[in-house]
């Protein structure tokens, strides 16, 4: 049976156009057991047409000075950097007077500047410790080449569906995958959240069917933003269909982006527990940071595959199993692969709850009980998606090139003013 093979980007508000984002169904080509008989989507693009770049969106740096406050920060601050910081004071006294302050520096030029800037706070204030690394936000942004709308577009649902993360520490519901949009219809704009995969499991209604159909599952909104894990913890994770800058919700005010500016955005925010295992602690730490490390873990895409026709397999079975491929496929196309994942891992809970009844059934009626020993489920037949890795790869050298120049140069000036 021939898996669906278009996915309808969807926004929430109704005046905005749908897109459509094609797919070329193919067998899997791999000597890998786990992948025999089996069949892939893959998405009908030109990525030669997207430019993408990896970015620094901002670094929280914890200072130890001598007891000072805060303008006095700042204004060593400014002797760097273009704009001012935000800046809090941490166990502060009388007068706000503190010995500790959490520095945020936003859309640094470099590490380089970041780690000028608190050194001039240092020389200014004083350094009891050396500066720590509490929280970075990394970014990779998708422009169009050409500035269209509905090519950038179908770079936000595209990534929407094939964005990989580990999921296992998402433990409750405020962690699941969820898409949210501005409500332009009230008369009140006000933002509406959607969870993208339904109640599943034991919390189901036991009226309804194991797996949920398709239909019940939600597609990302496309002028949104797709959150994944819970508000204000490390890792969450944003994908942002990006044509507004310094917004403020509160005000109702914010920047529109150009058209050579606008652009399909991954934003990941890391805070001290999870920039701690990638051996980032004291700011110095960033100077021999590759960052191809994000890459590996926060980065990833993947396609899912599914099931093909077994000649090994009767015709009866091949419908079951091609049918319910069919479905997966649609779930994939409306909601992605993480929603897919979801689906999938309940469902083989269920069996693995089930299996040892079914088992009695077979030894009692005296059937063979075959053990399966090829990966099974989504997660063990995911299969890289090569071409787009292959581009954020490349982003993430880039900005490994660009910190490493804006080091020798940062280097290179002060070997000059030393020299004057």
């Amino acid at each position: 049976m021939p898996l669906p093979a278009s996915a309808k980007l969807t926004p929430l508000d109704p005046a905005r156009p749908v897109r459509e984002l094609k797919f070329i169904e193919t067998p899997v080509v791999s000597k890998q057991a786990r992948f025999k008989h089996r069949r892939m989507l893959i998405p009908d693009i030109d990525l030669k047409a997207y430019r993408f770049k990896a970015v620094i969106d901002f670094i929280v740096v914890r200072v130890f000075t001598q007891r000072t406050q805060r303008q006095w920060i700042q204004e060593a601050l400014r002797e760097v950097l273009p704009r001012d910081s935000w800046i809090v004071a941490i166990n502060s006294g009388a007068g706000m007077v503190a010995e500790e302050f959490d520095i945020t520096i936003q859309e640094p030029r470099s590490i380089a500047v970041v780690i000028a800037a608190i050194e001039a706070v240092s020389k200014k204030r004083g350094e009891r410790s050396a500066p720590q690394i509490r929280k970075m936000e990394f970014s990779l942004d998708v422009y169009s080449r050409t500035g269209d709308d509905d090519a950038r577009e179908k770079m936000v649902g595209l990534m929407q569906r094939t964005y990989f993360a580990e999921t296992a520490r998402w433990q409750n519901d405020l962690d699941m995958p969820r898409t949210t949009a501005s409500n332009v219809g009230n008369s009140v704009p006000k933002l509406e959240t959607r969870y993208l995969t339904p109640e599943m499991g034991e919390s189901r209604n036991s009226s309804w069917t194991v797996r949920p159909k398709p239909d019940e599952f939600t597609s990302p909104f496309l002028e949104g933003t797709m959150y994944l894990g819970a508000k204000d913890t490390s890792g969450m994770i944003r994908l942002q269909n990006k044509v507004k800058d310094q917004q403020y919700p509160e005000k109702g005010t914010f920047n529109a982006l150009g058209a050579d500016e606008a652009r399909a955005r991954v934003e990941v925010t890391l805070q001290a527990c999870d920039l701690e295992p990638l051996g980032l602690s004291k700011l110095r730490d960033l100077e021999s940071f590759r960052y191809a490390k994000l890459q590996r873990k926060y980065f990833q895409f993947m396609l899912p595959t599914f099931a093909d026709e077994n000649p090994e397999k009767s015709s009866a079975v091949n419908a079951v199993v091609g049918r319910d491929e069919q479905q997966r496929a649609d779930i994939f196309l409306r909601s992605g692969l993480l929603a897919l994942l979801r689906r999938d891992e309940v469902w083989e809970d269920y069996k693995d709850s089930e299996r040892p009844e079914l088992k009695k059934v077979f030894r009692r009626q005296g059937w063979p009980v075959a053990r399966n020993r090829t990966g099974s489920g989504s997660r063990s037949t995911m299969i890289s998606y090569e071409l787009l890795n292959k581009e954020v790869a490349t982003a993430f050298r880039h900005l490994d090139e660009r910190e490493q120049r804006a080091r020798s140069n940062r280097k290179a000036a002060g070997e000059v003013s030393s020299g004057e």
